[in-house]
């Protein structure tokens, strides 16, 4: 049978096994995975022979930077044996004819992407997927939304009463109090439109795992592999239970046979034994009614009237003596 037909090819290149474990495991990682980080420029890279769009991660972002690196070494060290020249799309600082350029409110790390119209500027992104191409491994970005510009802070007004002007201390109280309350509703509508935008983007994450399921799996041979091992199963099941039923039925007559000879040889001794058990209690009993009369007996007189009673109620017996000259009369 031919491999070339099933097993997936990447330009010309034919991907083992390990290699698609590799990037579903890789794609799964960063799957809808929400960050923050500003859209820089467009630089060419010559790796690719292409132009591709620069993204620097913002300052909060030190977990996904790790995890960014982390997984770029370990992407270049995979494809050592398969392609020596793969680009990871993840790089530090200056790179090419990009020169990054220090920033407080940015990191070091740089995504190179490829976005569609989107003015430059700080975004919160959604890494979709990752791209695996002949010579270039690549992140997928969709922004979400973009940032908008936290307001300066403005100076607070003297509420120092002055005896001249009360009027002014009143209105400049007011202002303050209405700033306040414009403030926090600002923030709450903030923090609502960032839920409403991480849900959606759960939303969107879920919409394309069911699609990239029904993409990637549902298919005539996972269908049939399925049947199959159905099939199996089931008739494995079946013919455990039809042997487990056999088996039972084999042990309970064999079980009931020697019950029954157990129960046959242990009767007699069973009964000798409650026999024995009765007679040592009866004599125990025996032996305790003795005593007692004993002790009840003991020092006291017997009467004579008892005694002489005793003694007459066995009469002597009397023999008459023969006379040796007497014969029968028929003599």
């Amino acid at each position: 049978m031919d491999n070339s037909a099933v097993m997936p090819q990447a330009g010309g290149r034919h991907m083992p096994p390990e290699e698609l474990a590799m990037q579903a495991l890789t794609k799964q990682l960063y799957k809808s995975c929400l960050f923050r980080g500003h859209y820089m420029e467009r630089c060419f890279v010559e790796q690719v022979s292409g132009y591709r769009d620069v993204v620097v991660l913002q300052r909060s972002e030190r977990e996904l930077e790790k995890l960014l690196h982390s997984s770029a070494g370990q992407l270049q060290k995979f494809y050592q044996r398969f392609v020596p020249t793969m680009w990871v799309g993840i790089t530090y600082g200056s790179y090419g004819s990009y020169q990054h350029k220090a920033d407080p409110g940015q990191l070091d790390t740089c995504m190179w992407t490829e976005m569609n119209d989107l003015a430059f500027g700080e975004y919160w992104f959604s890494i979709k997927t990752l791209r695996f191409r002949d010579h270039e491994v690549q992140f997928k970005l969709k922004m979400v939304r973009p940032v908008e510009p936290e307001p300066l802070a403005t100076p607070r007004r003297s509420l120092t009463l002055k005896r001249s002007s009360p009027v002014k201390a009143i209105t400049a109280g007011e202002d303050s109090s209405s700033f306040k309350t414009d403030e926090v509703a600002e923030q709450i509508q903030l923090g609502l439109n960032d839920f409403l935008a991480v849900l959606q983007q759960w939303g969107d994450g879920v919409k394309q795992t069911v699609y990239d399921f029904m993409a990637n799996d549902v298919n005539k041979r996972n269908i049939l592999g399925t049947i199959r091992f159905l099939g199996l199963l089931i008739f494995s099941a079946l013919g455990g239970a039809a042997l487990a039923l056999r088996f039972l039925g084999v042990f309970a007559v064999r079980f009931m046979f020697e019950l029954s000879r157990f129960t046959h040889t242990a009767t007699p001794i069973v009964f000798k034994l409650i026999e024995l058990l009765s007679k040592i209690v009866g004599a125990f009993f025996i032996l305790l009614t003795m005593i007692w009369k004993d002790i009840v007996t003991r020092g006291q007189p017997v009467p004579k009237q008892q005694q002489l009673s005793a003694s007459s109620s066995f009469k002597s017996i009397q023999y008459e003596r023969s006379e040796p000259n007497r014969r029968s009369p028929r003599w």
